[in-house]
């Protein structure tokens, strides 16, 4: 009888235990990278050809190994990083499995020369898929110079699965990039078939790191963030809400300065910039949090990307409440305007920094507990816009009929402004302030208004309706209003039962018509009874959001000249007139010299 279940060899082991490590080119630049960090490597080099396919080369200038470390090293779990188990509870290291190059050497044909610098003579070493093949003595500089060629030649079923030569390069480039980003005091280098694609100079300043990587112009638009809770440290820079990105791709997280992953992180970063973005645009993030390790979990997956909070909950607050900080200090009291850049094509000066997220999709985290007041402060309005020049204290009343103050004002330079507003297609106002062209989206600046005029009020203005309005609603619609019916209370809704499914409405917040008031009531139900809302940390923040969007005027409603000024003159006054609740932009400023770029003046 023949034995259905026999023992694997060892290089077929070496194969299979590879695939949770050596996923492709950008796995393996990843891993000699971390190798060369811990071996304290003040220069590192990457050299690839053919996306990498052919050839990768990490070059660093670390302590280097002795003859028989460096043959210990390309056998399975065999590391310098740990002794015993219970190292991994505290091994700050970026390697410490000792997987990553025996695992690289079982698939690919592997050259390894290092040298220490002791002055003995150095190593050279051969192994091809996991058989070694030579060993000599070599004059080689100190440090590691690992080549890896002819990856997955002896695994053809996982080279087939090996992604276009672009698609390969942009994601080392984005593994160089991240390490850059985590250790500013060590020099990176990229080249790709001679040509250079990363250069750092390894000066330890951060900002400079940043532009060295992106450009100068993101970096202008980046803010430094520091603060402590708890236990938990954060530092790093946020980006101004002019510089978001459609996808997470350029959202960067280091714990303890190890590149990683999380849902949660990126939820709570993007919950603090709460109105600040709108739908679907994520933040420029870079950022490291120091935590204890015996609060976190680091050995969740072999990549070593993914980790584990001992107390999310108060890991979730705690990044909440340092962004906000830093947003409330750089972003919400500090001069800042959205700003209209030329199109590339046009002035063919800008480079194409887009990048594909590697992370995961988002799901929105359920956090009721965090109530931190965020935008509470005034603002300081920006230079470029001369009406919004002078702060005040508070947001105006607006009437009920027009939800614009249309009395004269006393404020100097009022009149001026009202002259000099210009309408565009019944949506948006334009006017010339000094060197800088203003566009201002009606409708989303009315909504930022009417949203702080309404959150900033406890207790909202009721209007009493002359005769209920009895409205008929399904039952989960029903069942909301009985679950939920003290939040509506809260919003100046104010209704009984009536037998069914139906509801008496006495009345609602003032601003709004009898005509609008029934299908805005159903609206509010609705949101309330959504899933969306049901994981959301407030509930009442989305319903403003809603009435303030259906109160406000609209894209097609004419304003007079007067109410124009109104505007304007209510926006200066809210915490955050650059953007409207959901996140749009309310205002752009075109600057002089932009407008000049498009003539072919500059």
């Amino acid at each position: 009888m023949i034995a259905k279940i026999a023992l694997l060899d060892e290089i077929t082991i070496n194969q299979i235990a590879a695939g949770e490590v050596v996923e492709r080119p950008s796995s393996v630049v990843k891993e000699l990278m971390e190798n060369s960090i811990d071996a304290g490597a003040k220069k590192i080099e990457v050299y690839l050809l053919n996306g990498g396919r052919q050839k990768i080369q990490v070059v660093d200038d670390g302590s280097g190994m002795e003859r028989e470390d460096a043959l210990l090293a390309l056998e399975r779990h065999a590391t310098s990083k740990i002794r015993t188990f219970a190292d991994l509870k505290r091994s700050y290291t970026l390697g410490f499995r000792g997987e990553a190059l025996s695992s690289i050497a079982s698939v690919s044909r592997t050259t390894l020369q290092t040298a220490t610098n002791s002055g003995s003579p150095g190593s050279k070493i051969l192994v091809e898929g996991g058989i070694f093949r030579s060993t000599e003595t070599v004059g080689v500089p100190s440090g590691t110079n690992i080549i890896v060629e002819d990856l997955f030649f002896n695994t053809p079923a996982r080279l087939k699965f090996m992604r276009s030569i672009p698609s390969e390069v942009g994601s080392v480039k984005e593994v160089v990039t991240s390490m850059a980003l985590g250790y500013p005091e060590i020099s990176f280098r990229l080249v790709h078939q001679n040509m250079e694609l990363i250069h750092t100079l390894g000066t330890g300043d951060y900002l400079q790191t940043l532009e060295q990587i992106f450009s100068a112009a993101i970096c202008k638009d980046l803010c430094p963030v520091e603060g402590d809770y708890g236990p938990l440290r954060l530092t790093g820079f946020i980006g101004r809400p002019n510089i978001a990105r459609g996808n997470r791709g350029q959202q960067y997280f280091f714990l303890n300065r190890r590149l990683f992953r999380s849902r949660l992180i990126a939820a709570a970063a993007e919950k603090a910039y709460d109105t600040l973005l709108p739908v679907a645009r994520f933040p420029f993030l870079v950022l490291n949090i120091e935590i204890p390790l015996e609060l976190v979990d680091i050995n969740v997956h072999p990549t070593k990307m993914e980790v584990k909070f001992k107390d999310e909950k108060e890991v979730f607050r705690g990044v909440l409440a340092i962004i906000r900080s830093g947003l409330n200090a750089h972003v919400i009291d500090s001069p800042w305007i959205p700003r209209y850049q030329t199109p590339d094509f046009l002035v063919k000066e800008a480079t194409d920094r887009s990048r594909t997220s590697s992370f995961l999709p988002l799901k929105t985290m359920e956090e009721a507990a965090v109530k931190d007041g965020f935008g509470q402060k005034e603002l300081i309005p920006n230079k470029a816009a001369s009406a919004l020049h002078q702060p005040q204290q508070s947001v105006e009343e607006v009437s009920v009929e027009t939800s614009f103050s249309l009395e004269p004002s006393t404020e100097s330079g009022e009149e001026d402004l009202a002259n000099g507003i210009f309408k565009l297609f019944d949506t948006y106002l334009l006017w010339e302030d000094s060197s800088d062209l203003v566009l201002i989206d009606q409708h989303a600046a009315h909504e930022r208004i009417i949203y702080d005029r309404l959150s900033h009020n406890q207790n909202q203005k009721m209007q009493y309706f002359l005769t209920p309005l009895s409205i008929e609603l399904s039952v989960e619609q029903l069942s909301t209003a009985q679950e939920k019916g003290e939040i509506l209370q809260e919003l100046g809704w104010e209704f009984e039962e009536f037998g069914g499914e139906a509801v008496l409405l006495r009345s609602g917040p003032q601003g709004f018509s009898v005509e609008q008031v029934e299908d805005l009531f159903i609206s509010l139900l609705d949101e309330l009874g959504s899933k969306e809302s049901n994981q959301e940390g407030n509930p009442k923040e989305r319903l403003l959001k809603i009435m303030a969007c259906r109160q406000a005027v609209k894209a097609g409603d004419q304003l007079t000249g007067r109410e124009a000024a109104a505007l304007i003159r209510n926006l200066r006054k809210t915490t955050v007139p650059q953007t409207c609740p959901h996140g749009r932009p309310t205002m752009v400023a075109i600057s002089k010299e932009e407008i000049e770029k498009m003539f072919k003046r500059r």
